[in-house]
């Protein structure tokens, strides 16, 4: 919402009268003068200036308009959103995802949002990264959800989450009590890896080729919880999402070990095609989604 003494400026801009600001807001002249000159004390400068018996706006004040304009516009669009929104009563929303999104962050966010439109159908297709974009590229989708980089051009890619990919091991594996792990000693490990098509499979790839590491072994395991299963076992080391591993470090059936030079960021991306006019729901669901990226960076933020 605008404050009132924007608004107050925004009358009087339109008007360029403070008599007439005063009758359209329905408080007094003095009142309209008290706000215009809070907001010029605020930005330290000038906003309008009189000259003869006319008013006019200062270059200042004709910038800060604008702005007021623009900002005015979306509080309305805002407005028409939620209220249209509020109407929900039947639809189908169809999100593909990423093994670790899918698995991991979207069934809260996709409980609350069956709580607070249940007469909403939710299908979720969970694959790899591959396969989520040939699905939206063929309109299967209302959204994707994978990590990037994305560089196909008929998708329209916006920030999601931040991810952070960390060396998982057994608790009784040797990584797990040393303090810093060099790249050579990666050389000797059997690293546990998921399908081609994988978004942290190709990464994982990517900066082993960078480090010129080829791994003494690898095992090839269908999904991330195969491989966690597996590293518990002590039969190789993996790299994971933080978000999908949480559990098990916070019970000590998995540790995380240091190794710099593994330490890799991503970003999650909430996708859908250029072409496709996003319905009412799904705009309800990216809505929501916006909120629950905050409520999961902030948990993030808290555990470390």
């Amino acid at each position: 919402m605008l404050e009132q003494r924007v608004r107050v400026f925004q009358a009087v801009a339109n008007h360029m009268s403070f008599s007439r600001a005063a009758e359209e807001l329905s408080i007094s002249q003095p009142g309209v003068t008290f706000h215009v000159k809070a907001l010029e004390r605020e930005y330290g400068t000038p906003l309008l200036e009189r000259v003869g018996r006319r008013l006019y706006l200062t270059d200042a004040g004709r910038t800060l308009l604008g702005y007021v304009h623009r900002a005015a516009l979306m509080e309305e669009e805002a407005r028409v959103a939620v209220e249209e929104l509020k109407g929900l009563q039947s639809g189908l929303l169809v999100v593909g995802a990423s093994a670790t999104i899918g698995i991991y962050l979207l069934p809260e966010v996709l409980g609350e949002f069956r709580n607070r439109h249940p007469g909403i159908k939710v299908s979720l297709r969970v694959g790899n990264k591959r396969h989520t974009i040939e699905r939206l590229v063929h309109n299967e989708l209302d959204f994707g959800l994978v990590a990037g980089p994305v560089a196909e051009p008929l998708l329209v890619a916006e920030p999601y989450l931040d991810d952070e990919l960390v060396v998982i091991v057994s608790p009784a594996h040797r990584f797990a009590r040393e303090g810093v792990v060099y790249p050579g000693e990666l050389r000797r490990e059997t690293f546990l890896v998921r399908e081609p098509g994988s978004g942290t499979q190709e990464l994982m790839e990517e900066r082993l080729g960078q480090l010129g590491i080829e791994p003494a072994d690898a095992m090839q395991l269908g999904s991330t919880e195969a491989i966690k299963q597996a590293v518990a076992a002590n039969l190789g080391i993996s790299i994971a999402s933080r978000y999908s591993v949480e559990a098990e470090m916070e019970s000590g059936r998995l540790c995380a070990a240091e190794v710099p030079t593994l330490k890799m960021q991503r970003r999650l991306l909430l996708l859908h095609h250029k072409d496709k006019r996003l319905t009412k729901t799904a705009l309800a669901f990216r809505l929501l989604l916006q909120e629950f990226s905050v409520r999961q960076e902030t948990r993030a933020g808290v555990r470390d």
